[in-house]
């Protein structure tokens, strides 16, 4: 992968504040709920695949990642303005470039996940506003290619609605064994949609509907 702009940094300072900030909304109105927190383990790099369905799904997956550290990727238009873009990178954000092969995100995560972090990840490249279970593009499948790394399914739901109930649901790691020999892309493409059949699992626990695994090419809509 080429040379990119350097791994992103959380700032503590910004970060904490903000966090206690959103304590009284997550437990008030918006009715919060996390678990499955034992999947996630305390050490090492952990990428964490969710189903998207609202522009608030990062902060909500990250804080139930907690006492981890999460980075995620985020859309590059947010880092558009300067004082957003500052803003959430000091909570762990970094800039993908949806729907193409971004390889300085994909670096950024791939650097991030080496060096110990947690990684917020979702596959499908974009929100669902209906909910459905879109695709999920092979760029997740290959960092969970990576040695060392830990993939941890979520699915979370309710966060597209203004107050909830938001549920975030973990579930065990995935395993890497059994992938269908090959190509390194074609290992990549078979772990994503391992990756979305276990979030599509996932999602009753997080009070979602049931839904059969996505099939198909990824894509974003209207592309």
């Amino acid at each position: 992968m080429s040379e990119g702009p350097a791994t992103p940094r959380i700032i503590r300072p910004v970060r904490e504040p903000s966090r206690l900030l959103m304590l009284p909304i997550l437990y008030g109105p918006m009715r919060y709920r996390a678990e499955g927190r034992e999947h996630i383990p305390r050490r090492g790099g952990v990428l964490v695949v969710s189903n998207h369905v609202s522009l608030t799904d990062p902060p909500l997956v990250g804080y139930a990642t907690i006492p981890r550290r999460s980075y995620y990727m985020a859309k590059s238009e947010l880092f558009r303005t300067r004082a957003l873009a500052w803003y959430i990178r000091a909570l762990g954000a970094f800039p993908v470039v949806r729907g193409s092969p971004d390889r300085n995100a994909l670096r950024m995560a791939r650097d991030l996940l080496l060096r110990g972090d947690c990684v917020i990840m979702f596959p499908e490249g974009t929100r669902s506003k209906a909910g459905t279970l879109r695709p999920g593009f092979a760029g997740a499948g290959l960092l969970g290619l990576e040695p060392g790394v830990t993939i941890v399914p979520a699915a979370i739901w309710g966060s597209q609605h203004r107050w909830g109930p938001v549920r975030v649901a973990f579930g065990p790691p995935l395993s890497t064994d059994g992938l269908p020999a090959g190509s390194r892309s074609k290992r990549a493409q078979a772990l994503t949609e391992r990756m979305m059949a276990a979030v599509a699992g996932l999602l009753p626990k997080a009070g979602g509907p049931a839904q059969d695994p996505p099939t198909g090419t990824p894509g974003l809509p209207g592309s």
